[in-house]
């Protein structure tokens, strides 16, 4: 009889065996996610032509009364003597009026104001005109070179 007390240990396994197991079961695990996420986004059943053609004719009468609205004239409120008029004549009775107004406003001034300006803000000081041009003439220039020759 020995003094020890020997008892069967189990197994171990290697370690690279524990590790193929983490990495296979990793990709499993994301092959699962991404199966649950296709399948839930795909259709439940199939869109009914008949819902296709009810929604191009709410589409085509929606587009029809906006064309009637942008295009015609109307009465908004009768009592009230208020009319829907159409986009084109709109814009063209605005710019019509802009006009007028621009007309008869007076020429915009050359240049700010210190007062008209912004605070903090100084207009830069006018462009000093370019200085006139000297003549120059062959003789004033050789002039010089010929006095200093011996």
């Amino acid at each position: 009889m020995s003094n020890h007390d020997e008892t069967p240990s189990a197994p171990s396994l290697p370690r690279w065996f524990l590790s193929a197991a983490g990495v296979v079961g990793s990709i499993v695990i994301i092959m699962v996610v991404l199966g649950v996420a296709y399948w839930s986004s795909q259709p439940t059943q199939a869109v009914d032509q008949d819902i296709v053609a009810e929604r191009a004719r709410n589409l085509s009468d929606v587009q029809a009364k906006q064309a009637d609205l942008y295009n015609n004239y109307s009465w908004v409120d009768q009592k009230k003597g208020i009319v829907r008029i159409p986009v084109k004549d709109a814009m063209g009775l605005l710019t019509a009026k802009l006009d007028q107004a621009t007309r008869n406003q007076p020429e915009a001034p050359a240049r700010l104001t210190l007062a008209a300006s912004p605070a903090g803000f100084t207009p830069p000081a006018p462009a000093a005109p370019p200085p006139a041009a000297v003549p120059t003439t062959p003789a004033a220039t050789s002039a010089p070179a010929a006095a200093s020759a011996p």
